[in-house]
């Protein structure tokens, strides 16, 4: 299923990876100075790592996994990501992996459906005492028909405040 390594509140891992480790404890930095691209959500100080080949503890939920870094490759987010044929089996999964992670973690997840330009998220989502922002979501896009992608991820306040800025920002 799932790795995490911490208990209820303190939720600060995926995939066997750690929030604010150094991404060099996981990727050697060469492969991140060659492989870092400009995080599209943050106005600075962001980069995105794609890790799917080099991550060792996967998931059968989701196929494709990056990181989010800043200069000095501290790990700020943690994302893994699985497209699905319909919205239906996106959200099967969905009920099913949020309904284990909160027995397993003995938390409460906050469930919202959130429209979208093109559709609607599906979203159960969780702060931890640190404000580190955990979710896990189907999102459904009207346009692109046949997109119903799951995605899990979580971010630091950092980030997330940074994405903010960005979104505030109107660019």
């Amino acid at each position: 299923m799932l790795s995490f390594n911490s208990y209820g509140a303190e939720l600060n891992n995926l995939f066997g990876i750690t929030l604010y480790d150094n991404a060099e404890k996981y990727v050697s930095s060469s492969y991140i100075n060659s492989d870092k691209l400009k995080n599209t959500e943050t106005l600075d100080g962001y980069f995105d790592v794609w890790v799917t080949d080099k991550i060792k503890v996967k998931s059968p939920y989701f196929s494709n996994y990056w990181l989010t870094i800043d200069s000095n490759n501290i790990i700020h987010s943690i994302s893994g990501d699985e497209d699905y044929a319909n919205l239906t089996r996106c959200q099967e999964f969905l009920e099913s992996l949020s309904s284990s992670l909160e027995e397993k973690y003995e938390t409460d997840f906050e469930y919202n459906e959130i429209p979208v330009p093109n559709g609607k998220t599906y979203r159960y989502e969780f702060f931890n005492s640190l404000d580190d922002y955990f979710a896990i979501q189907c999102n459904e896009d009207d346009v692109n028909l046949g997109f119903n992608g799951m995605i899990i991820y979580i971010e630091s306040e950092d980030f997330l405040t940074a994405r903010h800025e960005f979104y505030e920002s109107g660019l």
